[in-house]
């Protein structure tokens, strides 16, 4: 019996969708309305299209613009980077300049007869600097490294404790890390 039920239900749909139909040929209201129900249905579509594709686009866009100008708040830009790193020996005392762009944090160490300092997460591409310097009474050597993210500078006495003073100045836009050393005859 519930076969014949649905036997009669699809008949009568049958019936009615021709109906329907030979109504909308002969009704041509009822046949532009249809086609504005259609035509809004495709506007809606390809205006939710064009909306993806320009998304899309700009999350494109910000990729490739992050990776060719970086964020001015990270981490990594804020980052200080070392500008140069010079030494010179005058009037009784050996100097060592450490030039930054920005401020610079560094620690302090000091082992017996030298003087350590870190500088974390400063950048520096020019490799290793080494020197020693070499008077009566006051040998010692000293080198600058980069050290993973970290700038490492050390001042090693050589037959004696080193007498070294460090201080950070700011010089126009630039900061400079002073590390002296007095030269004793």
């Amino acid at each position: 019996m519930n076969l014949w039920h649905r036997l009669v239900d699809w008949l009568l749909r049958e019936q009615r969708a021709r109906r329907d139909e030979l109504a909308r040929v002969e009704d041509p209201e009822l046949l532009k309305a249809e086609w504005r129900s259609q035509r809004q249905r495709l506007t809606l579509w390809l205006a939710s299209a064009a909306l993806g594709a320009g998304l899309f686009g700009m999350i494109i866009g910000q990729l490739v613009y992050q990776r060719t100008h970086p964020d001015p708040w990270s981490a990594e830009a804020r980052r200080p980077v070392i500008l140069g790193v010079d030494s010179r020996q005058e009037a009784g005392r050996f100097e060592l300049l450490i030039t930054a762009d920005r401020s610079l944090f560094y620690e302090r160490y000091r082992p017996e007869g030298a003087l350590s300092l870190r500088l974390p997460r400063a950048r520096w591409d020019g490799g290793e600097r080494q020197g020693r310097v070499v008077r009566p009474g006051s040998s010692f050597s000293w080198a600058v490294r980069q050290d993973g993210q970290d700038l490492k500078i050390l001042l090693v006495g050589v037959g004696g404790a080193l007498q070294a003073s460090d201080r950070i100045v700011e010089e126009g836009e630039d900061w400079v890390l002073h590390i002296e050393v007095p030269l004793t005859p």
